[in-house]
């Protein structure tokens, strides 16, 4: 095993740019839109609790991504450094929101260390908490952008394996936390990549700088450069292949993956109103889950997904938890703008 620090600090380090600018709609659309996607968070919850021992661990942890967005809006909304801001959550319907994922969650952890045993055990530190990363606004690079050809193949076991090692929960021993081999290193770094290769690529760095594998150690300034560079790479990419997928309806389940991945770093380009708008079409008029578009069946790469009740999915309305409750802190975040 490699220690993945020293590989991330001799990484090659490209120029950042960094910009505050924000490409949210207006801040009457933000307040509008981001209650309305606070109901339809709420409406989805309340179809996970009435179906918890059907969703899998992939859906729990769309919805601990969820909870961590919640959880950094009500700590805005409260905070002491924040007094100009003219909208509040006087009745605590935020507060309410991140509770009930919580007895979700609970109830879910229970089942499945009865059904799902191995597999939650290796991916738990996901799993058991809140998940937090630093919100930092930027925009998306094209210079950055592969036009080259990219390969979208995919290996579920090898993306898992490299996670495992990651967290260290793989079944080797000696395993340690912030380790890596060389060929998941190849992987997680490889250029010319897209679809569920490319955001799982994303999601691997996004859990190492959570674990603090990056941090928290010394030299820490050249190692977030790097990563700051991975981003910038990754969601450039994603960017461009969203709006591809979303112009062509091709696939639900990724676009849902690559709006959530990059806009909860900070990416805020991907929390565009038309793209909304049509997520919210998706979900299902009387259950509020959202299920599968039926003639994309055969394009699903995921091995992981679980059906639930009523044609239900437990990955896809996870990240679409996970997408509602980032376009709701990114939109009402900025109410005082």
């Amino acid at each position: 095993m490699i220690d993945m620090y020293a590989l991330f600090v001799i990484f090659l380090s490209l120029p950042i740019i960094h910009s505050s600018t924000t490409n949210l709609p207006s801040r009457e659309l933000r307040l509008k839109h981001g209650g309305q996607v606070l109901k339809s968070l709420e409406r989805l919850l309340n179809f996970f609790e009435s179906d918890v021992n059907n969703l899998n661990v992939d859906g729990l942890y769309g919805l601990r991504i969820a909870q961590g967005q919640l959880e950094s809006l009500n700590q805005i909304f409260n905070s002491a450094v924040n007094q100009t801001v003219r909208i509040t959550d006087k009745n605590h319907y935020i507060e309410s929101l991140y509770i009930q994922i919580e007895r979700i969650a609970n109830r879910s952890s229970n089942q499945l260390k009865i059904k799902s045993p191995e597999y939650l055990k290796r991916f738990q530190l996901l799993t058991n908490k809140p998940f937090r990363i630093d919100y930092d606004i930027r925009q998306i690079n094209p210079k950055y952008y592969e036009t080259d050809s990219r390969t979208a193949e995919f290996d579920e076991e090898e993306s898992d394996e490299c996670f495992a090692q990651l967290l260290g929960s793989n079944d080797r021993l000696n395993t340690t936390q912030c380790s890596i081999t060389s060929s998941c290193w190849s992987l997680v770094t490889s250029t010319l990549t897209k679809d569920y290769r490319l955001t799982h690529q994303l999601l691997w760095f996004l859990t190492a700088k959570m674990l603090g594998c990056i941090d928290h150690r010394n030299l820490s300034k050249i190692a977030n450069q790097n990563l700051k560079y991975l981003e910038e790479r990754f969601c450039t990419n994603i960017y461009y292949d969203a709006q591809t997928n979303f112009e062509l309806n091709d696939n639900q389940d990724l676009f849902l993956e690559q709006i959530l991945l990059c806009s909860i770093i900070g990416y805020e380009q991907f929390l565009r109103l038309d793209w909304l708008q049509t997520i919210l079409s998706w979900q299902h008029m009387n259950y509020g889950c959202f299920s599968d578009d039926s003639n994309l069946i055969s394009k699903r790469h995921l091995l992981v997904e679980q059906q639930m009740l009523n044609g239900c999915l437990s990955h896809k309305s996870g990240l679409a938890s996970g997408v509602l409750a980032v376009y709701a802190r990114g939109y009402l975040q900025y109410s005082t703008k």
